[in-house]
């Protein structure tokens, strides 16, 4: 069967390339299935390498290719042409042409032992690329070539599954020819199995395809596989007469050389059986002879040629890989250097933007701290200006009470004495401005302030202060405790000041005063009357002791809030959580 199988594949490929690259003709070009002399196919590649034409040397390539396949010499090969096309095609991106031509390449190394790994390689990337575009007729072509290796290869799982697929993809495009090569391929797969009758009943169909389309090397290889198979089943009489009629249609092709060194070592074989010397040597010197003549032949030399090509250019790849990874690399450095760059400058950037933040940080809070000072210097100053105020005030009022009061009651006394006025009613005179002095002494510091507290110092301003109208109610809650002296004068006046706004200005018929001890030291104060209310605008004034209101307030860091209406409610919270 070794035979068998060498003879088979490659004959097969010689012609079926001519069914497998006529969509991707260019008529500006040169018809790759016309016949050209060689004077004409020199001339047309002078003409497109002078023009820089790629494309026009790609198609010229390959139909020297094509005519050098069709002229059954032995020193001619297509191979060369071949490859420069398929080269041509391949600078200029044009895939379907490249995958077509590399494919036919492939299918020239089926049967080399040696770059039999090419072939699959080439023609199972062209199967891929069609079956991708969807272009059946180019897909089948070299489908059926890429089964044939995987028959070779015995894996023939693989192989069914392969031609089951050309068998699908033809019952769309109908193509005989292709249903001529399918039952060659399928009658090569059965008779491998030693399934000889099954494999017969496809190589007769391939054989009655070849014969209606004068196909002449698929007619050989048909009747060749029919008398392989009549051998299998040990007709060996009749699988004479197809081993002649295959051997006459051969000895007319010079292309078929292959297959016709099979049919000459089988009838060796057989005569050499059959103790038929004087044949039997006839043909082994006549294969002999045929193998000698496939060794020489130009297209087998150039095969050879072929394998170092493509070892230089597995070199040229393997250097032109390391020269990309080289320039990969540096575009990796680059960009590592890059980005360095770029996080050093972001990094300083940073560090800028957080000294400055830390700069405007330090100088906004430097900026507040000046302001606060400045505001509670600016509030000190007014503090004691009002305080200066209310104590110039207070001289005032002390000095128009003893002018009022106690200077008029002296001079009355003066008069009245000079003129005999009886001791009595002096006495009692004296008495008056005695009290007059007391009242006076009491209200520049409450004795009952320093004595008893603020709640007694107040109760008693009430007492003194109450008359029918208006009616002073005072309450107090909560637990009173010790205030300092100075702080606690303030708050004295600052309710004696209150009271006497509503006296002079609330006509009021009831006003309430409220002192509320909270266990937190802080005290609100809440003077209340239901009088005529107040002018809001009036209180930003200096009129009515606001300001000394305001000023003692601020300087127990108190809050106030004031309400008007139909009376008036002025609350007033101290903190004295600090005593």
């Amino acid at each position: 069967m070794d035979c068998f199988k060498y003879a088979t594949k490659l004959t097969v490929i010689l012609v079926l390339l001519q069914f497998s690259s006529v969509t991707a003709q260019n008529t500006n070009y040169p018809n790759i299935d016309a016949v050209y002399t060689q004077v004409q196919l020199d001339n047309l590649i002078k003409k497109y390498e002078s023009k820089r034409d790629t494309l026009g040397l790609a198609f010229t390539y390959w139909a020297y290719a094509k005519n050098q396949e069709r002229a059954n010499g032995m020193n001619t090969s297509p191979l060369t042409n071949f490859r420069k096309s398929m080269e041509c095609f391949g600078a200029i991106k044009d895939s379907s042409n490249f995958y077509d031509v590399r494919g036919a390449i492939g299918s020239y190394f089926m049967d080399r032992p040696f770059i039999k790994q090419y072939a699959q390689e080439y023609i199972q990337s062209a199967v891929k690329y069609f079956r991708k575009k969807k272009k059946y007729s180019n897909e089948i072509g070299h489908l059926i070539n890429l089964a044939n290796i995987n028959i070779h290869n015995e894996n023939y799982a693989m192989a069914d599954q392969m031609l089951r697929r050309v068998e699908f993809l033809n019952t769309k495009i109908h193509d005989e020819a292709f249903r001529g090569r399918l039952h060659s391929s399928y009658s090569d797969l059965y008779a491998r199995q030693k399934q000889y009758a099954k494999a017969m009943t496809h190589a007769k169909i391939s054989l009655e395809v070849a014969q209606h389309l004068k196909i002449d090397w698929l007619e050989a290889l048909s009747l060749y596989f029919i008398a392989k198979c009549l051998e299998g089943l040990e007709r060996y009489d009749e699988m004479m007469l197809y081993l002649e009629a295959s051997l006459k249609v051969t000895e007319n092709n010079v292309n078929l050389i292959q297959l016709r060194e099979s049919v000459y070592d089988n009838l060796h074989y057989y005569y050499y059986q059959k103790k038929n010397y004087t044949q039997a040597y006839a043909y082994a010197i006549k294969t002999k002879q045929t193998l000698e003549t496939i060794y020489f032949s130009k297209i087998e030399s150039d095969v050879r040629s072929f394998n170092e090509y493509r070892l230089l250019e597995n070199q040229k790849i393997i250097i032109s890989k390391i020269a990309l990874e080289k320039k990969l690399a540096e575009i990796e450095l680059d960009k590592l250097r890059s980005r360095q760059q770029l996080y050093i400058v972001t990094i300083i950037l940073t560090l800028l933007f957080l000294l400055l933040f830390t700069y405007i940080f330090i100088n906004r809070r430097r900026l507040s701290r000046l302001r606060a000072i400045q505001i509670d210097k600016n509030l000190h100053i007014e503090t004691l200006n009002a305080l200066i105020n209310g104590q110039e005030s207070e001289r005032v009022r002390v000095a128009q009470e003893l002018h009022d009061g106690l200077g008029t009651m002296l001079s009355r006394m003066k008069i009245l004495a000079g003129r005999g006025l009886p001791q009595e009613k002096i006495t009692q005179m004296i008495d008056e401005a005695c009290a007059e002095v007391r009242n006076i002494s009491g209200n520049l510091q409450p004795n009952t302030l320093s004595n008893f507290g603020l709640i007694r110092a107040v109760q008693d301003l009430v007492f003194k202060q109450n008359s029918t109208e208006p009616a002073i109610i005072f309450q107090y809650f909560g637990e009173p405790f010790e205030i300092e002296n100075k702080k606690s004068l303030m708050v004295y006046r600052i309710i004696q000041e209150l009271l006497a706004n509503s006296l002079k200005h609330a006509q009021a018929t009831e006003i309430l005063i409220q002192v509320i001890f909270s266990e937190d030291n802080n005290i609100t104060l809440t003077v209340e009357d239901d009088g005529i209310g107040f002018d809001e605008e009036e209180v930003k004034t200096d009129s009515n002791g606001w300001t000394n209101i305001r000023s003692r307030v601020n300087y127990l860091n108190g809050t106030i809030n004031l309400y008007t209406d139909k009376g008036t409610s002025v609350t007033i919270s101290m903190p004295f959580s600090g005593e």
